[in-house]
């Protein structure tokens, strides 16, 4: 394909004429740099290092088209005039591979990215406010002041992405890969990352503050003081890093934790609210849980010998595998969604069903 310019018209004849001999459009190494190509269909073209610096994209259909190591960064400054951006407001990019493509500064707006292929692009200080990317890959992507507002990620790959002070302000982050993600100093206000992965994650100088944390993997992430963090998931990292050996934890609120593996071993956590926690492998010996709120809790393979649930709410708590050897259960209430290891007798462990 020819370096020079194209237009608008010889790109929509380019087009019709791929479709009637169907095939994809090819617009490979081709410099479509500044030209209106809003509401064009270019569904699976071939778009691979071509130049779109300035182009204007809005409402395009790019659905499966083929962007890797394309150009849409805004233009560079003439003098004084400030360049306008490349956009791609409400553009369809579903399924593209943006692979390695350059989109510094774009406006991605409301664009559709949901399973896109993103690694290694660079999307620093794009806007993509509202946008979807939910199931995309942007692994290693370079997300760094990027505007994320409202947009929804759930269920994306963005690990080892570089999202230092980006803008994920109620953004959807639930269920994404954010292991070993550089997210210091980024804003998760409000932002859902239920059963988020955030393991490894730089975290400093982020704000988190409202943000639903439950379920999140925090081991290993990275806070410091400067990091804004309700007090509960703060806690809740430094059990899941530090451990909480011997610990004075009653009445604090653990709900739906994650806190698989944890050590809290001879931990006073009478009172403690735990419903719905992952307390999968976790270390419970000799732990004190009388009276605490254990429903749907899972311990499955937890370590419970010689703890003490005297009174504990046990309702659909799942302890399958789990070792109770030595556990004190009397008074503990449990229901027909209560799982039991095989060939643990509940009836003369001193527990009662609820009525």
């Amino acid at each position: 394909m020819s370096t020079e310019t194209l237009t608008r018209e010889e790109i929509l004849e380019t087009v019709r004429q791929a479709r009637e001999e169907g095939e994809a459009p090819d617009f490979s190494d081709a410099n479509l740099s500044l030209i209106d190509l809003s509401q064009v269909d270019l569904t699976r073209a071939n778009l691979m290092w071509a130049n779109l610096s300035g182009a204007n994209l809005n409402q395009a259909t790019l659905k499966g088209a083929d962007l890797s190591g394309a150009n849409l960064e805004t233009p560079a400054a003439d003098r004084d005039v400030a360049p306008a951006p490349t956009s791609l407001h409400h553009a369809d990019l579903q399924g593209a591979n943006l692979s390695g493509a350059i989109f510094t500064g774009a406006y991605l707006a409301e664009a559709d990215l949901s399973s896109a292929n993103l690694m290694w692009a660079n999307l620093g200080e794009c806007d993509l406010s509202r946008a979807r990317l939910r199931m995309a890959n942007c692994r290693r992507a370079n997300l760094s002041e990027a505007n994320l507002h409202g947009a929804d990620l759930g269920q994306a790959n963005l690990q080892l992405a570089h999202l230092t002070g980006a803008n994920l302000d109620r953004a959807d982050l639930r269920s994404v890969n954010l292991k070993d993600a550089l997210l210091d100093h980024a804003v998760l206000t409000d932002a859902m990352l239920v059963q988020a992965n955030l393991h490894g994650a730089n975290l400093i100088g982020a704000n988190l503050t409202g943000a639903n944390l439950r379920g999140v993997n925090l081991n290993g992430a990275r806070l410091d003081s400067t990091t804004q963090i309700s007090e509960k998931w703060h806690l809740v990292w430094e059990l899941v890093n530090s451990g909480g050996v011997g610990r004075d934890l009653q009445d604090q609120d653990l709900q739906r934790a994650q806190l698989c593996r944890t050590n809290l071993s001879r931990a006073d956590l009478r009172r403690v609210d735990l419903r719905k926690a992952d307390l999968f492998c976790a270390d419970l010996s000799r732990a004190n849980l009388r009276n605490a709120n254990l429903r749907e809790t899972d311990f499955f393979k937890a370590n419970l010998r010689g703890a003490d649930l005297r009174g504990a709410d046990l309702t659909g708590a799942n302890f399958s595998r789990a070792n109770l050897e030595d556990v004190d259960l009397r008074g503990a209430r449990y229901s027909e969604s209560t799982r039991w290891p095989a060939d643990f007798d509940r009836l003369q462990s001193g527990a009662e069903p609820s009525v």
